[in-house]
């Protein structure tokens, strides 16, 4: 947050406040119908992978349904991103509420203005990266329990015969599945989820931005 704060508020003797970004509503309404197109061609993906045959092969891969709760937290921090930049869409406006807020903030506290600021704009983005970075969390967890499976079939060996080795192998698949597919999915998914948040805070900064070039440009009128 310090380095955020750093970023939008020049130091004294520094470089003049940055220009105005006259383009930063049309930028944020780009941004929000990207992300639509993205969520219909990962609609569009889930349909194929469920005419596959794919998505009830994770389920049965993965008794331990962690690869599950994978996606279905991908879809939910997704939604949010979605609701996200409609806000910042919003915000982007000339008439936004968050310019109101800063101008009279600005008069009364201008010391924690830029602060109030950075935390309507970034707030809300450090607990969704939290839950991206959730996703690999989840798959190494995956992976541990996928590992403690397998061990747990080698421990049940009374003896280390041919005929029971056989047997030993095609159980320790189950775990060996489930180490893989949570893995996986939770690589998959932290990409995805990352691509979205790191969109979303650029353009938070540019809007932040343009929010403080416009209160310097009245300060300055």
């Amino acid at each position: 947050m310090n380095a955020l704060l750093q970023r939008l508020r020049p130091a004294p003797g520094a470089l003049p406040a940055p220009r105005r970004d006259d383009g930063i509503a049309g930028l944020a309404q780009r941004l929000f119908w990207a992300w639509a197109g993205m969520a219909g061609v990962a609609l569009f993906t889930g349909w194929w992978l469920q005419a596959q045959g794919w998505w009830a092969a994770l389920a049965a891969g993965d008794p331990s349904g962690i690869s599950v709760a994978i996606v279905l937290l991908s879809l939910v921090v997704t939604g949010w991103c979605g609701l996200r930049a409609w806000r910042l869409a919003a915000q982007a406006a000339p008439e936004g509420a968050w310019r109101a807020a800063h101008r009279t903030e600005h008069r009364r506290a201008p010391e924690i203005a830029a602060q109030l600021l950075s935390e309507r704009s970034h707030g809300p983005h450090e607990t969704a990266w939290w839950f991206a970075a959730a996703c690999i969390k989840l798959g190494l967890l995956g992976t541990v329990v996928g590992f403690i499976v397998m061990a747990a079939q080698i421990g049940r060996m009374p003896s280390f015969d041919i005929d029971q080795v056989q047997n030993l192998l095609k159980q320790m698949t189950a775990g060996m599945a489930i180490a893989l597919y949570t893995t996986l999915v939770g690589l998959i998914a932290n990409l995805w989820l990352g691509m979205q948040l790191l969109l979303l805070d650029r353009l938070a900064d540019r809007l932040a931005a343009d929010i403080l070039a416009r209160a310097a440009d009245g300060e300055t009128a």
